[in-house]
């Protein structure tokens, strides 16, 4: 699965982002991974060890409810949806269904400030696409994606932001974009954090 509009990452989106079960690159780490446990316990981040965050039976009943659609209406469901929910919360939807507010000045802040952005700004954008992926999840089918999982979009969207945003701020799907989230681990940790399907993006 992938997050097709993150402007400098992944995702999204989405609540996920592009996904491979290849072995993980271990050259470089995100400048600031989750703070969740890696018993799958939860908390900001984290890799979870039980199958994945986004795969338990309550994300399961989430994604089967979800439906999101665009401005440009189309329509989305299950993980796609949350996928392009966590794309278009980086500058925000309004005409959406649901409309997503999104994190234009966040998003803004990182776009101006890279390559050199402080870990604080950097976190500060992933936390309010995370937030408002789980914002979005929740109105379109309550009680919405837990936290654990709306944090490896977070995550996700941290790594992507601190090293690829010059690569990816014109097309995620670009091949230059795609092999610098793979470069970096970014897609193979997203991955591993939801234990969602994956689209062998970095095979």
């Amino acid at each position: 699965m992938k997050i097709g509009n993150l402007i400098w990452v992944l995702a999204v989106a989405g609540s996920v982002a592009a996904c491979n079960t290849g072995a993980p690159i271990t050259n470089v780490r995100p400048p600031t991974p989750g703070t969740g446990g890696s018993d799958g316990s939860g908390g900001s981040g984290g890799i979870p060890t039980n199958g994945g965050a986004c795969t338990t039976t309550e994300n399961a009943e989430v994604y089967a409810n979800l439906e999101y659609t665009t401005g440009a209406g189309d329509t989305f469901t299950g993980p796609d949806a949350a996928s392009e929910i966590g794309g278009d919360c980086i500058f925000g939807a309004p005409s959406s269904t649901p409309a997503l507010a999104g994190c234009g000045a966040e998003s803004a802040a990182v776009l101006n400030c890279f390559p050199n952005c402080p870990a604080e700004t950097i976190q500060t954008a992933a936390d309010c696409v995370a937030d408002c992926t789980q914002m979005a999840t929740i109105e379109a089918s309550p009680p919405g994606l837990s936290d654990e999982c709306v944090a490896c979009t977070g995550d996700t969207v941290a790594c992507g932001a601190a090293f690829c945003t010059n690569l990816c701020v014109s097309d995620t799907n670009a091949p230059a974009c795609i092999d610098c989230r793979c470069e970096n681990n970014c897609i193979q940790e997203f991955d591993t954090c939801s234990g969602l399907p994956s689209d062998n993006e970095c095979g």
